[in-house]
C-alpha cells in the first residue's frame, strides 16, 4: 500500500513500444474454439422461440447454446456486485440477471444465444442464422418515465421497476434549509448513463484440462 499517491516508474513500456506485447488475442491454444453472440435488436421483447437448427448445422460450428439450454444446465446468472437495502431497511430486490436471456429481453443487445466455431469468422456468420421470434413490448427510455404508474415493468418481481431506493444526508435539515434560503433555483437535467470505469475489454480465454480436472484462465 505504500505506492498509492507515490510516483511509480513505469516497468512495461519497453516491450510494448518495441511490438512485444502479449494480449490474449495473442494466446493460441490448440483446438481453440470461438465464441459469438446473438444480441437482441429491442430494447423490450418476449421471447416466443429461438431457432438454432440452421446456425447448428453451419461449417465449424461446434455447438450453439441459447437461454433456455443453460437453465437446463442449472447455469446461474450473473450477481448484483453491491447490494443496497432500501432506505426503510427491507432488502434490495434483486432481480435475475441471466447470462443469455431465456423469455425476455430488456435492452438492445441483451444476448439470447452463443455461437461457438472453430474460427472467430465462422462463428459469426452462424450467428446471422440464429432465428429468434420476438414479441415486441412496450418500452421506456427514462428512470422518471420508468417509475410512473402504468410503465411496462422489467421484472414481474420488482414491482414500479425499483429494486431499491437510497438515500443519503439528512432530510429534515434539508427542508429547513430550503425554507428559510432567500433564494431557491431548481433544475431538473438528465445525467449520462456511463460512469467512469477504467476501460475493460474483458477478453477471455479458457483452457480446461479433463485429465487433471483443470482450468486455467487467460485474461
Amino acid at each position: 500500500m505504500g505506492v498509492i499517491g507515490q510516483s511509480v516508474k513505469r516497468v512495461e513500456d519497453q516491450r510494448f513500444i518495441t511490438g512485444k506485447g502479449r494480449y490474449t488475442d495473442d494466446i493460441a491454444l490448440p483446438n481453440s474454439t470461438f465464441a459469438a453472440l446473438v444480441r437482441s435488436p429491442h430494447a423490450h421483447a418476449a421471447i416466443n422461440n429461438v431457432d438454432t437448427t440452421a446456425a447448428a448445422a453451419a461449417d465449424g460450428v461446434v455447438a450453439v447454446f441459447t437461454g433456455a439450454d443453460l437453465e437446463a444446465a442449472g447455469v446461474g446468472g450473473l450477481p448484483c456486485g453491491w447490494q443496497v437495502d432500501f432506505k426503510s431497511g427491507d432488502t434490495m430486490k434483486e432481480p435475475a440477471h441471466p447470462v443469455l436471456a431465456a423469455t425476455k429481453v430488456r435492452h438492445v443487445g441483451d444476448p439470447v444465444a452463443i455461437v461457438l466455431a472453430e474460427s472467430r469468422e465462422q462463428a459469426a456468420d452462424a450467428a446471422e442464422l440464429v432465428a429468434v421470434d420476438y414479441e415486441v413490448l412496450d418500452a421506456v427510455v427514462s428512470a422518471t418515465q420508468a417509475v410512473t404508474e402504468g410503465a411496462p415493468q422489467l421484472f414481474d418481481d420488482v414491482p414500479n421497476n425499483t429494486p431499491f431506493d437510497w438515500e443519503l444526508g439528512d432530510q429534515a435539515a434539508t427542508d429547513a434549509a430550503l425554507a428559510s434560503a432567500a433564494h431557491v433555483t431548481t433544475l431538473e437535467f438528465d445525467n449520462q448513463r456511463l460512469i467512469p470505469n477504467a476501460i475493460e475489454p474483458r477478453c477471455a480465454i479458457g483452457d480446461y484440462d479433463g485429465a487433471r480436472d483443470h482450468y486455467t484462465l487467460y485474461t
